[in-house]
């Protein structure tokens, strides 16, 4: 089985539900970064779509703790961006998706 490396884009978001996408087009999660802000347990939900579409992530995070996952295979497709539901006691978290054409973004 041959095997081949792909570049990853890191997108950190202090954002909170919204109606803007974080990610907008499709996108593959590969992995996420969450960082409590110690008020409690944090939670953390990403849907597709708008910030009322689909659920495709849910996570928790513990007080005060950082939570690093990494998704196996192909990570988590969202076919119409990446939006925040929810964020609760999150101070932000870091999306490592495919690397994706955006503003200040070189080859």
């Amino acid at each position: 089985m041959a095997s081949f490396k792909s570049d990853i884009q890191a997108t950190r978001s202090t954002a909170a539900a919204g109606s803007s996408a974080i990610i907008a087009g499709p996108i593959r999660l590969r992995g996420i970064i969450m960082a409590s802000d110690g008020g409690g347990l944090g939670a953390l939900e990403l849907t597709t779509t708008s910030n009322s579409g689909t659920t495709l992530f849910y996570g928790d995070v513990p007080t005060g703790d950082v939570i690093n996952l990494s998704f196996p295979e192909d990570g988590i497709l969202f076919p119409k961006g990446i939006f925040c539901k929810t964020k609760t006691n999150i101070a932000a978290y870091t999306l490592l998706t495919d690397k994706y054409s955006g503003p200040g973004l070189t080859a």
